[in-house]
């Protein structure tokens, strides 16, 4: 978790004001995650624009990014007022975009009403739901409701997933509570989308399916703060046309909702063979 939280923090260009470097951990794939940059946006907008907060963020992921080559984060306000602002974050390799994302900050409010309950169906808790072995990353731990293994052409059910997180460490600063939220929000969308599909599972990604987050909206509802389990629940509303609509809601393990997302996805068959190398993905 360190190791994520230190990619996530991205450094100050020394002498570019409003430019910000990032790396990456692209694990066993060749291809940074989106919602990686997504998490990496969300810190280098709130350290452009002081004083407020990242209330909704919404990344187009417009090309592949290699894990190999730096990332450069360069932020541009559209309006600061008094208390909201709006900026651009550009995210690009050597000069070449990768990802463009707009980003709505303000300054939190006491509560004149509030309602917070999450939607879909109860699901089980954590203790009722298994161990995610497939989706690895040091210092969290992820259990999916009523799911053997989510990434199984054969694992059908319904287009819902509840996924359960706990993370060893949660970071102190609000920029990194967000930059956490937003990274799981790319990563059971399309399993999510693929579920109710026999013989079709994300087990085939990359090899006879081409398919990968294209765009992700994330708001986030004040206080966010945790501590113990996070439920992250999904609701894939359209599959068809080579894309995917999924739409999600982040919330405590007392019921308390944090955050919502969207995201949309591609899910097509390859043309002409699987997707091997960063050159290959960028020119899907």
């Amino acid at each position: 978790m360190v190791r994520m939280l230190e990619i996530f923090d991205v450094r100050p260009d020394p002498v570019v004001p409003a430019r910000y470097r990032g790396d990456s951990d692209g694990g066993s794939r060749r291809v940074v995650d989106g919602s990686q940059i997504l998490g990496q946006s969300i810190v280098a907008a709130t350290k452009a624009l002081p004083g407020r907060t990242v209330r909704n963020a919404h990344a187009l992921f417009v090309s592949a990014a290699d894990p190999d080559v730096p990332l450069d984060f360069t932020v541009t306000p559209i309006k600061a007022g008094r208390s909201f602002a709006s900026a651009t974050v550009t995210v690009r390799q050597e000069s070449k975009v990768r990802t463009s994302c707009t980003v709505l900050l303000d300054t939190p409010q006491p509560d004149l009403v509030r309602r917070d309950e999450p939607a879909g169906p109860p699901a089980p808790g954590p203790d009722e739901a298994l161990p995610a072995d497939s989706l690895p990353l040091p210092g969290r731990e992820v259990r999916i409701a009523g799911c053997t293994d989510i990434n199984d052409p054969d694992e059908i059910g319904p287009p819902m997933v509840d996924a359960w997180l706990r993370y060893d460490e949660v970071p102190a600063r609000d920029d990194l509570h967000r930059a956490v939220l937003a990274h799981f929000t790319g990563h059971l969308g399309i399993s999510t989308a693929l579920r109710p599909h026999p013989g079709l599972g994300t087990a085939q990604a990359h090899h006879t399916l081409s398919t990968a987050p294209m765009g992700i909206a994330v708001t986030f509802h004040d206080p966010v703060k945790w501590d113990g389990w996070l439920r992250y629940h999904h609701e894939a509303t359209f599959v068809g046309a080579g894309s995917a609509h999924i739409r999600g809601q982040i919330s405590t393990g007392s019921g308390r909702l944090i955050a919502s997302f969207t995201q949309d996805a591609m899910i097509r068959a390859f043309e002409s063979g699987p997707v091997t190398d960063i050159a290959s993905a960028a020119r899907l």
